[in-house]
């Protein structure tokens, strides 16, 4: 399994269904206010003396962009034991920085988009999923910015976040239809095509080819090449251009 996914993979199996589902339901209320908050991760089996903290600025990046509610799962890696509580989530919205404070730690860190169930008591819906794994230890403020990508069921399934049965704690967006343009702006557009054509390539396309057959036999009845400089078809442009012998119908005399 990919170390990055572990905090997804334990959000859909243990948390998702139930937190998820309120933040979706309330997300303005608990969104953020602007001010730094504190993370702090379930304690360890043994106490970390001396830990000191950092603080981290994170930006959702999202397309497209707007208001919806996100999910930040934090995870240190690697993870716990399976039956410990494995990370916590901090819920934002898109569009707005997170100010948290967190333990000098090596996290794994993941923003799920959301929205709102369709209907009461359903699954929030799924926009975007998106991780990183960020050594938080800096004096400094980290400036951390994660891009989602779209949910599709195979993501899912590789995330741990859809069960072999096919559920999940999510619904996944329904996929917008692709446009179909009037067919009268297609006649229109294709007649507009043809008429922006030149004249001369028209009439190529309708001359016959300059070539007798032999030296002084008939006319060569196929239609000019468009790729001939020489006014011939393709078979004798391309016997031209090889460097073969080929006679102008008209006046008998070698093409050159």
């Amino acid at each position: 399994m990919e170390p990055f996914t572990g905090s997804l993979v334990w959000l859909g199996q243990a948390a998702a269904a139930a937190v998820v589902g309120r933040l979706a339901e309330r997300a303005v209320d608990r969104a953020f206010d602007g001010s730094r908050r504190a993370v702090t991760l379930p304690d360890p089996r043994r106490h970390r003396i001396g830990d000191v903290t950092s603080d981290v600025d994170i930006v959702v990046r999202h397309v497209p962009a707007g208001r919806r509610p996100v999910l930040l799962a934090f995870q240190t890696a690697p993870a716990g034991t399976a039956g410990e509580p494995h990370g916590v989530t901090v819920p934002m919205l898109l569009g707005e920085t997170a100010h948290l404070t967190l333990a000098r730690d090596d996290y794994l860190i993941s923003a799920l988009v959301l929205d709102a169930p369709a209907q009461l008591g359903g699954n929030p819906v799924l926009h975007g999923v998106g991780w990183v794994r960020h050594w938080v230890a800096s004096n400094r403020t980290d400036q951390l910015g994660i891009t989602t990508e779209a949910p599709t069921k195979e993501l899912l399934e590789r995330l741990g976040l859809r069960k072999p049965d096919g559920t999940s704690p999510f619904e996944l967006p329904p996929r917008p239809d692709r446009p179909q343009l009037p067919a009268s702006w297609v006649r229109a557009r294709q007649a507009a095509l043809l008429a922006e054509q030149p004249a001369a390539f028209t009439a190529t396309a309708n001359a016959r080819c300059r070539a007798s057959v032999v030296q002084r036999g008939s006319r060569c009845t196929m239609a000019v090449s468009t790729f001939s400089a020489n006014g011939l078809c393709m078979h004798h442009d391309s016997h031209f251009k090889a460097g073969g012998t080929v006679h102008d119908w008209a006046t008998r005399k070698r093409i050159r």
